[in-house]
């Protein structure tokens, strides 16, 4: 059944990566459900360009419901830049800390994978993110809810 809270604004349905990023959300919502705390006090618009495959998505987050469109709409508080593979890679990155900090575990030689990749890119320039500085308390809501740890 699906999550009244999470739409797809028109046009967006015909745009593979909102699909995909909208039904990520609603997974990690209904196998978690703890993490609809953080979901409800999502307030912002994120904007996410995968730069590899040309698309852009905005998520307009009001206060427990999350509308996605197809492209870039209107002033985004956080947007973030990079491969589509980079940007997937942030959901599989592992939560250990409540301020949605990537720490892999002992032993976890995947999750310390993924960390790695993602901190390198960073450095790299091949990901980026704007806004994230002046926007910390969405960024890390955010990171908790899309995450498919904790």
């Amino acid at each position: 059944m699906p999550d009244s809270a999470i739409l797809l604004a028109p046009g967006a349905e015909d745009n593979g990566f909102a699909v995909m990023l909208s039904d990520l959300v609603r997974q990690n919502l209904e196998a978690k459900p703890h993490k609809r705390a953080d979901f409800n006090r999502l307030d912002g618009v994120v904007a996410i360009v995968a730069e590899d495959a040309e698309v852009a998505i905005t998520l307009r987050f009001s206060l427990g419901k999350l509308t996605v469109y197809d492209g870039i709409v209107g002033i985004p508080d956080v947007t973030m830049r990079g491969s589509s593979d980079i940007i997937m890679a942030m959901s599989n990155m592992p939560i250990a800390t409540r301020f949605a900090l990537p720490v892999a575990a002992r032993g976890d030689a995947a999750a310390k994978q993924t960390v790695s990749t993602v901190m390198r890119a960073m450095r790299s320039g091949d990901f980026r993110m704007y806004g994230a500085l002046f926007n910390a308390p969405l960024l890390m809501r955010l990171t908790r809810v899309m995450s498919v740890h904790g």
